[in-house]
Formats: structure tokens, C-alpha cells, sequence
């Protein structure tokens, strides 16, 4: 037989356990990169969500934010992914096309 209090401690515990919030689930985007262009950035980013470009041009490109947060080269036919630890906009560049530019607007 099970004592009282036991069954009582047992059941605070089932009731605190269910009650606490899931873990908010961190999200995939992809920009394309094609024809000398960035693809429109996806909306609803947001922090500790990873944002992949896709490079799907004949050249070798970078996604390279302005504020220093990522840099990366990005070879044809390959992908190169980053998190996003912070919110705000992200402005981004080519830096072998400079006329190549992305915006990113990363929510809380």
C-alpha cells in the first residue's frame, strides 16, 4: 500500500511537470542564390532559428553580414547555414558581388 503522502508528492510532481511550457522549436529558412541575386529573405525568422542560402549560381558567392555576425563562401551547388543568436535586422552582402544584397529581419 501506498501512503498518502507519497501519493500527494507524486501527483504535485505530475501537475508541475505537465504544467511547465515546451521548448520553443527552432526553424530551417533557405535563400536561394541565383542568377547574381539573393531570394527573398523568409519571413517570421527568429532567434535561434537557422537560416540556410543555397547557392544554385555558376559563381562562388559569399553571405557576409554587415555587422560581422557570419561570413561565409559559398561554392556552386553548395549550401552554407548559420543561427541566429540575436535579434534585429541583419543586413548581408556578397562580397565578391557587392551589388548582391539581403536584408534579414530576426525577431525575439
Amino acid at each position: 500500500m501506498t501512503s498518502i503522502s507519497a501519493r500527494a508528492g507524486f501527483c504535485l510532481l505530475a501537475i508541475f511537470t505537465s504544467a511547465a511550457a515546451p521548448a520553443p522549436t527552432a526553424h530551417r529558412f533557405r535563400i536561394v542564390i541565383q542568377d547574381l541575386a539573393f531570394g527573398a529573405a523568409p519571413a517570421g525568422i527568429r532567434v535561434g532559428d537557422t537560416v540556410e542560402w543555397d547557392n544554385q549560381d555558376i559563381l562562388v558567392h559569399s553571405v557576409t553580414a554587415q555587422d560581422q555576425s557570419f561570413d561565409a563562401d559559398v561554392k556552386p551547388g553548395a549550401k552554407v547555414s548559420f543561427t541566429m543568436h540575436r535579434a534585429g535586422v541583419i543586413r548581408y552582402l556578397c562580397k565578391y558581388h557587392p551589388g548582391m544584397q539581403g536584408i534579414l529581419n530576426v525577431g525575439e
